[in-house]
């Protein structure tokens, strides 16, 4: 199964994902994701009417946006009521400044990679 079909699935049985840009593989490290990085915008659509050829092509253009495979992920979820969200995250090893960054940004939660959990900023 290739990577791209991987992640597709894993968004439409309701999971998330954040991984590199460069190859797709799922990011390891320590830190907090914000989402909102400058210049892209945030796709999002109801889980269950996103394809799998449309799923591709945003991917596609969200690897194209990120400006730094260092510091980027690329993040998926589905919220409460079946939306489907992937955008371009930045990677804030500071608690503080992620949520200082979020609040910036207008973004209602952060990601904590060390703790595998979300944490609400507003």
């Amino acid at each position: 199964m290739n990577t791209i079909f991987k992640l597709y699935a894993t968004l439409q049985s309701g999971e998330g994902f954040s991984v590199r840009p460069e190859h797709l593989g799922v990011y390891t490290g320590d830190g907090f994701a914000v989402g909102g990085a400058k210049d892209c915008r945030v796709f999002k659509v109801e889980n269950d009417k996103l394809s799998l050829t449309k799923f591709r092509e945003v991917m596609e253009y969200l690897r194209e946006g990120c400006y730094d495979y260092r510091t980027q992920v690329i993040g998926g979820w589905v919220d409460d009521h079946g939306v489907a969200y992937l955008e371009i995250s930045d990677i804030i090893q500071s608690h503080f400044v992620a949520c200082e960054l979020a609040g910036y940004r207008g973004e209602l939660a952060i990601y904590d990679f060390k703790n595998a959990k979300s944490i609400d900023v507003k």
